[in-house]
């Protein structure tokens, strides 16, 4: 009757060896990259502003307007909440309204633009042209 295992001082041995040699690799890392930035050479490069997204190019084509304005009115006039986020639209509401119809909220829209998708959330109709498309994806 006792302990069953009982580590070995080895075990406890290899064990402070990995982590010290663990330790001291992430030190050097960061006092190369301190020495390196303070001579002026950066690791990371600038983000390329030249990047064309889908939100950009919807952006350019549809302008958001006020829930309540004459120009956000449908055909039927039966919008009365975003189909993304399920809330009521507010008569201060900055919405956009897509060429099938359908109204969302700005935010909303851009969110559902930003996973790459180029349809309407509601009924997957194409909210940008082929050309505007391929434009697009060679950016990606």
């Amino acid at each position: 009757m006792g302990i069953i295992y009982m580590p070995s001082p080895s075990d406890d041995v290899l064990t402070l060896i990995l982590v010290n040699t663990a330790l001291t690799v992430s030190i050097l890392k960061q006092i190369i990259s301190s020495v390196l930035s303070y001579f002026g050479w950066n690791r990371t490069s600038e983000p390329d502003d030249s990047v064309v997204t889908l939100t950009d190019l919807f952006r350019a084509r549809f302008t958001p307007v006020q829930f309540g304005s004459a120009t956000c009115r449908s055909r039927t006039d039966r919008h009365v909440d975003c189909r993304v986020c399920l809330s009521r639209f507010k008569p201060e509401s900055v919405v956009n309204r897509l060429p099938c119809g359908h109204v969302f909220h700005k935010g909303c829209l851009e969110t559902w633009l930003d996973y790459q998708h180029a349809t309407c959330p509601l009924c997957r109709s194409q909210l940008l042209s082929a050309g505007e498309e391929r434009h697009q994806a060679v950016w990606f």
